[in-house]
């Protein structure tokens, strides 16, 4: 499990960049992605949107996605933003 602290950085760093374009890479079960190009529009306190360049339109993601590696954003330079580990957790069950 995840912890509220962890969560709250990747909020953080989500929001370092708003108004940046970035690259998000989103999986939707069965080796299927989609990629899209945007730029980070807003963030609320369990998502966070992004507009769409080519169509305007506006996509939410939630931070858990990026947790659960549902999620890939990454800057147009190719730098991954969303590069966490989270497999070595705080607190372990006895």
């Amino acid at each position: 499990m995840v912890s509220k602290e962890s969560l709250l950085k990747i909020k953080q760093d989500v929001e370092c960049y708003i108004g940046q374009e970035i690259f998000v890479k989103a999986n939707i079960g069965r080796n299927k992605s989609i990629c899209r190009k945007g730029i980070i529009d807003s963030t609320y306190s369990n998502l966070f949107v992004v507009k769409d360049n080519e169509t305007a339109s506006k996509m939410t993601y939630n931070y858990t996605d990026i947790v659960t590696n549902a999620l890939e954003i990454s800057l147009p330079t190719g730098e991954i933003i969303s590069n966490y580990d989270f497999s070595t957790p705080k607190y372990t069950r006895l």
